[in-house]
């Protein structure tokens, strides 16, 4: 787990795992832990950061500007995919064929301090915006808690923070530039190529390679971050007082619990100050406790909860303050798996119980919390967050046990009511259904699709199957 105080006092419980080992955890994973081995004289592998999606590109790019972008778009062969940080946990970059990278599309482009919009190279990593921003007096209004990817990358899959008042960053984009497979630099914005503009907002890499974006941005701010501990049903009952008066909400539900991890952001006021350190090592030590006594027959999970109620009972808030950029953003010291669904807003909580208690009755190997949040709804044709305002809840497995078992019973519940895959993470939705779960924009993306790219080019075998009936 990240960014919270959590599991801090549990380390001293670190002890208790003399007691035994766990099977409830699950299996050992399958999907390779380290890159492929790499033979001298042929091809690298290439690996996701997750460790899950792996591949073996014949041909690789790295374009450093829109002149070298389009050459290689011409002269890739086979199956192209464009790849950034390799953030994402769904099979959207593999190819054994031509891979091109945006590494080198990296940096600002120019800015307009009467706008605030900024035009940034899509390389550029999230971790890089603050840094860049801060110098021209501009910010990003919000951005996810988790500032590894490309902005290109993030853009293509609607990648979002937390808060009912803010929409996915695609939402934030005023203007781009699309590479296309026929040679082509399309500019695009609301009212030039306005139909490109909306299907690349979010694209899945399906349209081309964006070269650069155009950001609205807003002045620089400082945000103060509260972590508390709480009774996930009282925060479920107070739900949208929370959301209402804090201008970002969310909670970390801890399977096998009572208790949840909240999280707190506001505007820094004079005064605040912060308290206690992050500890990014979190979840491996609820890991430990979890493994510690869970195994016991017939009281293991009433154990766990138990400690861990004792263990938080008089914890101390962690407070974190500072710059926006340095404030929402925290580190990622462990390999994890995930799958995150959006669902109607006012579904949420009751998604987010039924989740719970499937975890509990059927014993699921989870321990990782569970991420829970609101965003607000947008008008992109391929956002998750299209045409309504969502609750994002993620569902998270330790890198090196079995996800697919306990993932496939919950992405059930998902369906139920009525979720839509977060593109870049790991879920088995296929066309025909992804065609029902957006029924206003389905096709308008798919005539640009083709339109721009009619022999699929850029369609591998994960595309064809979210794409394709």
């Amino acid at each position: 787990m990240k960014r919270r105080q959590f599991i801090q006092s549990s380390l001293a419980l670190g002890a208790t795992a003399t007691l035994g080992t766990i099977a409830s955890c699950g299996g050992r994973g399958s999907e390779p832990q380290a890159p492929l081995p790499f033979t001298p004289g042929q091809p690298l592998p290439w690996t996701n950061w997750a460790g899950n999606q792996a591949c073996v590109p014949q041909w690789r790019y790295a374009p450093a500007n829109e002149d070298e972008l389009i050459s290689a778009l011409k002269a890739a062969q086979g199956v192209i995919r464009p790849v950034g940080a390799g953030h994402s946990f769904s099979a959207v970059t593999t190819t054994d064929d031509s891979m091109i990278s945006t590494d080198l599309l990296a940096g600002l482009v120019s800015h307009d301090p009467v706008e605030l919009q900024a035009t940034l190279r899509a390389g550029t990593r999230l971790n890089a915006l603050g840094p860049l921003l801060a110098p021209i007096n501009q910010a990003l209004p919000n951005m996810p808690d988790m500032d590894y990817p490309s902005l290109g990358g993030a853009l293509a899959n609607a990648v979002h923070g937390t808060g009912v008042g803010f929409q996915s960053m695609s939402a934030y984009v005023t203007g781009l530039k699309l590479a296309t497979v026929g040679g082509d630099l399309v500019t695009c914005s609301a009212e030039k190529n306005p139909d490109i503009f909306q299907a690349a907002l979010t694209h899945v890499g399906a349209l081309g390679v964006v070269s650069e974006y155009t950001l609205q941005n807003q002045a620089p701010f400082e945000l103060t971050e509260v972590n508390g501990i709480a009774k996930v049903e009282d925060v479920f009952d107070n739900m949208e007082q929370l959301c209402r008066e804090n201008r970002h909400f969310e909670c970390y539900l801890v399977p096998y619990s009572t208790l949840c991890s909240t999280v707190t952001t506001n505007i820094r006021q004079p005064g605040d100050a912060a308290v206690g350190e992050d500890d990014p090592d979190g979840a491996n030590t609820l890991r430990s406790v979890f493994e510690a006594t869970t195994w016991i027959p017939g009281i293991g999970s009433d154990l766990y909860d138990f400690v861990l109620s004792q263990a938080f009972s008089d914890t101390t808030d962690l407070v974190r303050t500072g710059p926006s950029h340095v404030v929402f953003a925290h580190p990622r010291l462990m390999r994890f798996r995930e799958m995150e669904y959006t669902v109607p807003a006012e579904l949420g909580v009751t998604c987010a119980r039924e989740i719970l208690a499937t975890i509990q009755s059927k014993g699921l190997g989870l321990s990782f919390p569970i991420e829970f949040r609101y965003v607000k709804a947008d008008d992109i044709w391929l956002s998750m967050f299209e045409g309504r305002d969502g609750c994002t809840i993620s569902i998270h497995q330790y890198g090196d046990l079995d996800y697919k078992a306990p993932f496939a019973e919950i992405e059930k519940i998902f369906w139920k009511y009525g979720g839509r895959p977060h593109w870049g993470k790991i879920h088995t939705m296929t066309a025909a259904a992804l065609a029902q779960a957006y029924p206003r924009h389905w096709q308008d993306f798919h005539e640009v699709r083709r339109a721009l790219d009619p022999t699929g080019k850029l369609m591998n075998a994960h595309l064809r199957s979210i794409f394709e009936a």
